[in-house]
């Protein structure tokens, strides 16, 4: 990777230029605002094959034993959420309160650096363009965004940098 100067505009790191940043695997290194900002950029998704839920449980409500798959527990002190497979939730018999069903993992693979400043607002705005809906959640070196099923071939391609279909009559923005 080549930079075009020692520091970002910001002066948070290295800036590069953005011919650098179009290949695949996303390339941690190539990371930063100015790059970001390039429409045609391929952020590298992964898309995970598991159907997801998201289902809200008491609050402190833990596993009994490790879940299979991609999980993730959020307790919050008002309620507590999981994320895992269809499976998982039902093999831990947990008595979700709510349910919603039909989700699709994509990953980031990282390590994507800390200091890195507007990952995830491009990766919002991406799928905005495209009236994706999504939740984010982040490990300590990867990203994560949980799509609806029907919309994550879709929410792939326009991470990939292809442009967002055009808006359809009757559908809200």
């Amino acid at each position: 990777m080549s930079a075009t100067s020692d520091t970002d505009s910001l002066g948070a790191g290295p800036a590069l230029d953005s011919a650098a940043l179009n290949s695949a695997p996303l390339d941690s290194a190539a990371l930063d605002s100015a790059a970001l900002d390039s429409a045609a950029l391929d952020l590298g998704p992964i898309l995970d094959p598991a159907h997801l839920v998201v289902a809200r449980l008491p609050v402190g409500w833990r596993p009994t034993a490790p879940l299979a798959g991609f999980s993730v527990v959020i307790d919050d002190g008002t309620e507590t959420t999981l994320v895992c497979s269809e499976d998982a939730l039902t093999a831990v018999g947990g008595e979700s309160l709510e349910r919603e069903h039909g989700w699709r993992r994509i990953t980031f693979a990282g390590p994507l650096p800390w200091e890195v400043v507007g990952f995830l607002a491009d990766v919002a705005g991406r799928l905005a363009a495209a009236r994706i809906p999504l939740a984010a959640m982040a490990g300590f070196t990867t990203d994560h965004v949980l799509v609806r099923a029907a919309h994550a071939d879709l929410a792939v391609a326009v991470l990939r940098g292809d442009p967002p279909p055009p808006a359809r009559s009757g559908v809200p923005s």
